[in-house]
């Protein structure tokens, strides 16, 4: 299960948005993933339905196979910061934007909601 926060649900201008996955096994079972490179998840910010910003754009991941077991009940945390900037580096405009996560090799995706005042 993938909880996707933000530190509070109305911004300002300029003001850093602080997200959070939470990705839990809340199975009775070990799962057990297998991960194509070192990126572990991904994060995209959506107006509209169109794609505003995403947190691997432009980043460069290792290409090494690996897999990670998360027991039943336990989580694993991942942190991201976005400044409100669209790919092309200009502030974004306001409005309501969807944020959405997943993590890598899994089907378990969430996300949530904000406001740009």
């Amino acid at each position: 299960m993938l909880i996707v926060r933000t530190d509070k649900p109305v911004y300002h201008r300029d003001e850093i948005v602080r997200i959070q996955l939470s990705w839990t096994n809340d199975s009775e079972v070990p799962q057990e993933v297998t991960f194509a490179s070192a990126q572990r998840f991904d994060v995209a910010v959506e107006r509209v339905g169109q794609v505003v910003w995403q947190w691997s754009a432009g980043k460069f991941f290792a290409q090494v196979l690996s897999t990670l077991v998360i027991q039943p009940g336990d989580s694993r945390v991942f942190k991201v910061e976005w400044d409100q900037r669209g790919f092309d580096h200009q502030l974004v405009p306001l409005g309501s934007y969807a944020i959405r996560a997943w993590i890598k090799g899994t089907s378990d995706r969430g996300g949530t909601k904000i406001e740009l005042l």
